[in-house]
């Protein structure tokens, strides 16, 4: 058993590379496996490919979920995520959020909060006008669909700010932190990026002259939580890292002493 292999392994794991961990474990010969398949799932989920996520967790084997919570949650989770429940995935997006950070992958930060943003602002007005919940997968989420059945006008982000700004309250607080000055100033960043119209790469420091640091733009994402009565859960991945890499261990030290 090659321990470079090994440990990089578990250092890709760590730093949510499950790509460059699957690719090596390829290497050890781990393909057919319950670990392999774990890795496996854990890529899929953060691409938000849930079905094929839980697809390799239907084939791993039952004691790995009994004696390990963080890996339990998650496997039950990917289901609800699968159905675009809103409490999972906005939870999801914020976990993935903090990936983007861990990685200081600043351009792939504020895509991930350009899309956040928005599904926030269109749950919290189809709360506050029909009093209902829809799964993020429901229709009244695309574009013109919401459009149509809001009656906007003046563009989707205008006609939802008007909206919620109207109530004033908690609603109108969402519209402040969503559209302040501070997240515009993030958005104007964002275009100039490859992921919307530009070339421009994005630093720490382009975040930082706007917020105190790129950590306080999720102090903010998750006031509106609070708000929209979203419950704030732990990252889920960084638990269920510290478990795979655990297995991982626990295989590599039972093999290497076979």
């Amino acid at each position: 058993m090659n321990t470079c292999e090994i440990y990089a392994v578990q250092r890709l794991i760590k730093r949510f590379d499950y790509d460059g961990a699957v690719e090596i474990m390829d290497l050890l010969n781990w393909k057919d496996s319950s670990i392999y398949w774990l890795v496996s799932s854990c890529q899929r989920s953060l691409n938000f490919n849930f079905a094929a996520a839980k697809s390799l967790t239907d084939l791993v084997s039952d004691h790995y979920f009994e004696s390990n919570h963080a890996l339990a949650r998650y496997r039950d989770e990917l289901p609800l995520l699968d159905e675009g429940r809103p409490f999972e995935i906005f939870n999801e997006l914020a976990d993935n959020i903090i990936i983007q950070l861990e990685r200081e992958a600043y351009t792939d930060f504020l895509g991930r909060i350009f899309q956040i943003r928005e599904l926030l602002f269109k749950y919290a007005v189809i709360r506050f006008k029909l009093k209902e919940e829809y799964v993020l997968r429901d229709r009244i989420y695309q574009k013109r669909a919401f459009e149509h059945r809001f009656k906007l006008r003046r563009g989707l982000l205008n006609g939802m700010k008007q909206i919620l700004k109207t109530s004033g309250g908690r609603w109108g607080n969402i519209v402040n932190v969503l559209s302040g000055r501070k997240m515009n100033e993030l958005m104007d960043i964002r275009h100039r990026t490859i992921v919307a119209h530009g070339i421009e790469t994005v630093t720490y420091q382009d975040i930082s002259r706007v917020y105190d640091s790129p950590e306080s733009v999720l102090t903010d994402l998750y006031q509106v939580f609070t708000w929209l009565e979203i419950p704030i859960q732990e990252h889920k991945y960084k638990a269920v890292n510290q478990e795979l890499i655990a297995i991982i261990v626990e295989l590599s030290g039972a093999v290497a002493n076979n």
